[in-house]
């Protein structure tokens, strides 16, 4: 989409609007958390896909610092920028290679730091649930599929607003 600055900015404002509303979302409402904050990185995905890596990279920004002011539960709005934030920009980054084996773990280190970043800080919240409690690894085996999960249907997403957007465009992102 080539357009003047005002209408990215004003693209990227309304992406980072939406991005920090699901981000309220998840800290108000009692289930659904990790749905909301998904939710949430879907606006930097389409700022990634519109504007590349920069727009991107504004919309993961003014996100976290909307959330920060705005967003009642400070934990949600540190997982949103320590994973969901950057992730469209690290999938962007992490798919241009032609190995796919690479792109996985590129994707899973990235991931698997993040997350023991998440647990070291937040290991209270996380081991609320009882089949977690007290094993890391199980945590973490269910946190990679959950991941794996979420990448996958991620792709599918992005393969949708690209086939609707841009129909004789697309061949991938």
């Amino acid at each position: 989409m080539r357009s003047s600055k005002s209408r990215k900015v004003a693209f990227l404002a309304v992406f980072t609007a939406f991005s920090a509303a699901f981000l309220y979302l998840a800290s108000v409402l009692p289930t659904g958390q990790l749905g909301f904050l998904g939710l949430a990185s879907l606006f930097g995905i389409a700022a990634v896909v519109e504007y590349g890596i920069p727009g991107g990279l504004m919309v993961f920004a003014g996100t976290v610092i909307v959330g920060l002011i705005l967003v009642p539960s400070k934990s949600l709005v540190l997982i949103y920028a320590l994973f969901f934030g950057y992730y469209p920009i690290l999938k962007s980054l992490a798919e241009r290679s032609k190995r796919r084996v690479l792109e996985w773990a590129v994707k899973l280190a990235v991931f698997n730091g993040a997350a023991a970043v998440i647990v070291f800080l937040l290991h209270e919240t996380l081991f609320n649930f009882e089949f977690l409690r007290g094993s890391v690894p199980a945590l973490f085996a269910f946190l990679n599929v959950v991941f794996i999960l979420f990448d996958i249907g991620v792709s599918r997403v992005i393969a949708v607003y690209m086939a609707r957007l841009y129909p004789k465009m697309h061949r991938g992102w």
